[in-house]
């Protein structure tokens, strides 16, 4: 026998020799495999119903919310409960717009109570620390302009504290803010120090500075 027939013979037989191999493996554990592969497929399938069903879900909560604020200027009352019911079991980040937008109706109609009431869910509630915090500020807000003295200006005040922080993108409405429940509380200096701050501040929106500087002569009037 040549070399070239030789090797060509010991070829196939090492060829034989891992198909017998394989075979018993495969009879060992073909049906583990075929499990993991059905169950990587099912996840896959899974996977992508899921992200269709949130993708439907969210198209829908979307409508929801473009309905209800269309609802506002024909009827408030239907608009403000469809709103709630959104707010309730609507997607994560439309559930809280919802909800945003159903506290400005109350405090617009003046049911101040109910519109700190949902602002303070969304404090609660909402994964986005923009939304949480705008819910502070709106709920200051109301509360200031709802009520002579706020009874309870300390609290309010004490939880705008972290958005007055320099890092913080509300910080200039937040300083405004607990300037105005200050002075409502009888805190003078304390609201005459931030808005005096304020007004110096060559970062503060323009609005803000004058603002500012027109509650300092009101302070100093009365």
């Amino acid at each position: 026998m040549n070399d070239l027939s030789q090797e060509s013979l010991l070829r196939e037989i090492d060829e034989d020799i891992r198909r017998e191999r394989y075979a018993r493996l495969w009879k060992r554990f073909g049906n583990y495999i075929v499990a993991a592969v059905v169950a990587v497929l099912l996840g896959i399938g899974g996977y992508q119903f899921w992200q269709h069903r949130a993708e439907a879900q969210r198209e829908e909560a979307s409508a929801r919310l473009s309905s209800a604020t269309a609802l506002i200027a024909t009827d408030r009352a239907a608009a403000e409960q469809n709103l709630a019911s959104l707010a309730g079991d609507g997607p994560a980040g439309i559930a809280v717009l919802a909800a945003l937008r159903q506290a400005a109706l109350l405090a617009e109609g003046g049911d101040g109570p109910a519109a700190r009431a949902v602002y303070q869910q969304v404090q609660r509630s909402a994964s986005d620390p923009l939304y949480r915090d705008l819910a502070v500020l709106r709920e200051g807000m109301v509360a200031l302009g709802k009520e002579n003295v706020p009874i309870d200006a300390d609290a309010l005040i004490e939880k705008l504290k972290p958005l007055t922080a320099d890092s913080s993108p509300w910080r200039f409405s937040a300083r405004e803010l607990t300037a105005l429940l200050a002075s409502r509380s009888g805190q003078v200096t304390e609201a005459r120090n931030l808005l005096q701050t304020l007004s110096a501040d060559p970062l503060a929106p323009p609005d803000v500075r004058e603002r500012a500087q027109q509650l300092m002569g009101d302070l100093a009037g009365g």
